[in-house]
């Protein structure tokens, strides 16, 4: 029997499993210099482990074109995966961002991590520029 499972279904089961997941997660603010620049970055940690990191633009790894960009690491991913399937990527995507944006008081503009698509057993890695609207 197959379910279809809407948009804001989706959306909501989302949220409230990242809620439930980062509910303790501590943000370590740094500021680093790097040939006469200075940069922002946030370690994201919860119970003492690396969960996921957000840094900003003036690091050459970030994707061309975002300010801030949230990077969730291997770990993190398949944790979260084996609540919640990762079929709707830009839906899952943006919910990350709007929930890490709202806690940091920054626009996160992009997102990447490593995942398996559903049903699948190859690793792709995901990066996504999301426009915020002003």
């Amino acid at each position: 029997m197959k379910y279809r499972i809407t948009k804001e279904q989706y959306s909501k089961l989302v949220y409230t499993l990242i809620e439930a997941f980062f509910k303790d997660a501590k943000f370590t603010k740094s500021e680093n210099k790097d040939n006469a620049r200075t940069y922002l970055s946030y370690d994201i940690t919860v119970d003492g482990e690396d969960v996921a990191w957000i840094n900003a633009s003036e690091i050459t790894s970030t994707t061309k074109g975002c300010k801030y960009e949230l990077i969730i690491y291997d770990t993190t991913i398949l944790m979260i995966t084996d609540f919640v399937p990762i079929f709707r990527k830009k839906v899952f995507s943006k919910i990350l961002i709007k929930y890490f944006s709202d806690i940091i008081g920054e626009d996160i503009d992009c997102i990447d991590f490593d995942m398996r698509p559903y049903g699948s057993e190859d690793k792709i890695t995901y990066r996504k520029k999301i426009k915020n609207k002003k």
